[in-house]
């Protein structure tokens, strides 16, 4: 009899664990996290190659391949000397230092989560260090946009503006005074589309309210025909520029990319 409690106690206990664990179901939000379709990282050791195509140019038109004395992105170290980041440097006269990141490879429909920290060395009036860039209809006849969406610097303010159409010219939707060797955090959301496109910005991690709808979203024809994002410094010729940047992402889902550019409390 002994022997017969002791079989079918061993027996229950089996299969007992042989039952599946229920455990707790897999967020929603972390099931469908997946790499960034771009993703660089200084203090990674990441080469700036990483943001994709190199765009460099002296005079307009004069477009080295790649990286002379006066003319260059490399990684290197911040205006501290301490911090890896990606130098981007033109001297005064020279146009733009820039990467020009996903090219070709945006899609209309398709909402875009970017990440974007950086410090400049000067503060020069003109000087855009992001650029949401038209290829495909910016001229008149197709009736787009040069540059849909900018972060221009102009009377020692970052301005954020937005190109409605053609000839229009940008008109500046928000504004924040900023200092020079200071880092900043710049979320970005661009819903890429035509009609109904929009886009939310965050500075350092807070949500930006627009000067012109008095609200966190812009709506707008957000992708003319082929709108992709160039990061570094474009125009402010004036001056030797030099601008420092720590880290770059895109991707299409805002989890796939650093919580704390959209969210204060992760500064």
């Amino acid at each position: 009899m002994l022997f017969l409690y002791l079989f079918l106690g061993t027996f229950l206990v089996s299969l007992v664990s042989a039952q599946p664990v229920q455990g707790e179901p897999v967020r929603a939000d972390l099931s469908a996290r997946k790499a960034p379709l771009v993703d660089f990282l200084a203090s990674r050791g990441d080469d700036p190659k990483t943001l994709g195509t190199l765009n460099l140019e002296k005079g307009k038109g004069d477009r080295p391949k790649s990286n002379t004395p006066d003319l260059y992105i490399k990684l290197d170290k911040d205006f501290k000397g301490m911090n890896s980041a990606a130098h981007f440097h033109h001297k005064a006269g020279y146009r733009r230092a820039e990467y020009h990141s996903l090219k070709g490879e945006t899609k209309a429909g398709t909402t875009y989560f970017i990440t974007y920290k950086f410090a400049l060395g000067e503060l020069p009036d003109g000087l855009i260090v992001f650029q949401w860039k038209e290829y495909k209809a910016n001229n008149d006849k197709d009736g787009g946009a040069n540059i849909p969406l900018a972060l221009e610097v102009r009377n020692n303010k970052l301005e954020f503006s937005h190109t409605f159409k053609w000839k229009e010219g940008r008109k500046v939707q928000w504004a924040q005074d900023i200092k020079p060797r200071t880092e900043y955090k710049i979320g970005l959301e661009i819903l890429a589309k035509a009609d109904g496109g929009h886009a939310k910005l965050w500075l350092n991690g807070k949500p930006v309210t627009f000067d012109t709808t008095k609200s966190q979203i812009l709506t707008g024809n957000m992708f003319p025909g082929q709108s992709d994002p160039k990061f570094g410094i474009y125009g402010g010729q004036d001056l030797d520029v030099d601008s420092y940047v720590y880290q770059v992402q895109i991707g299409t889902n805002k989890g796939d990319v650093d919580q704390s550019y959209f969210n204060h409390s992760g500064n």
